[in-house]
């Protein structure tokens, strides 16, 4: 009698043991550590800087880095061009990207996870008269205005029906561009302007902001075409949780630290990278 309760009691913890690996397996599974969860970026200094050996650093990785693991999901970032890395995200699945300016364009089309960075964007041109235009539509006036190929300022322009724009590869050729005079102005924004200027190997302290378009954050954002909502849920609340930590408070004083020798003022607040003075 009592080695037959014993058996009963075996196969009841074994048929126990095997409903919980069935469980555990489909909650693992629901990790993303796999190829068809991908983490991509477009390298842009200084806050996302990548090496000759092709390796990530910067405080915006770090802090992507801080939200995977607060969600129990590990997969590298990997660097690729800014038009791949939104359009990946744009038409396939479990795509998370970083940095991608919050656009109503662009509303619709993603999980916007949390917000990284916040700017002012802006146009820079020779001018005497500081914020000379007023409205979008003005900058018709303007012969010609450079910006990063497929940049969200590029879109912006195109969306408004520009046909003076010149897209460049990188933000130092379109900067040196307007410095050399083969532009007329620039769509870029304060802290971008400064950082730039002080790496161009002429002297651009002569542009002027002529005209201001307006604040905009950048987030993390995951895919929405046939990504699992609970996805997007637990990358949020990771996010959430992360930002409110001791490991994230002394990342971004870390690297608050690191980049007190550049040419561009900025602070946290409310876990966002603000790219002003406070």
């Amino acid at each position: 009698m009592v080695w037959w309760k014993l058996r009963m009691s075996f196969r009841n913890g074994s048929t126990l043991f095997f409903i919980l690996v069935v469980l555990a397996q489909r909650v693992f599974a629901q990790v993303p550590n796999t190829p068809d969860f991908w983490v991509l970026t477009n390298p842009e200094a200084p806050f996302v800087v990548q090496d000759d050996k092709r390796q990530l650093s910067g405080m915006l990785v770090d802090v992507v880095n801080g939200v995977l693991s607060e969600a129990n999901i590990k997969q590298q970032i990997l660097a690729a061009p800014w038009e791949r890395v939104e359009r990946e995200a744009r038409v396939k699945s479990n795509v998370l990207v970083f940095a991608l300016a919050r656009t109503p364009e662009r509303e619709n089309y993603y999980h916007w996870i949390t917000p990284l960075t916040a700017n002012v964007f802006a146009v820079y041109g020779h001018s005497a008269t500081k914020d000379h235009y007023q409205h979008l539509d003005e900058l018709k006036n303007i012969s010609s205005i450079a910006v990063l190929n497929n940049d969200v300022r590029h879109k912006i322009l195109l969306n408004a029906k520009m046909t003076n724009i010149r897209p460049y590869e990188s933000w130092q050729e379109a900067v040196d561009s307007v410095v050399n005079g083969q532009s007329e102005a620039i769509f870029l924004s304060d802290a971008g302007m400064q950082f730039f200027c002080e790496k161009s190997t002429n002297n651009c302290k002569e542009l002027k902001r002529v005209f201001m378009y307006e604040r905009m954050f950048s987030y993390l954002v995951l895919s929405k075409a046939e990504t699992d909502e609970q996805l997007a849920d637990r990358l949020k609340s990771a996010a959430l949780r992360f930002k409110h930590s001791e490991e994230f408070t002394q990342l971004t004083r870390h690297w608050l630290k690191q980049y007190e020798e550049l040419p561009i003022p900025m602070h946290m607040e409310d876990g966002v990278l603000n790219l002003w003075q406070q």
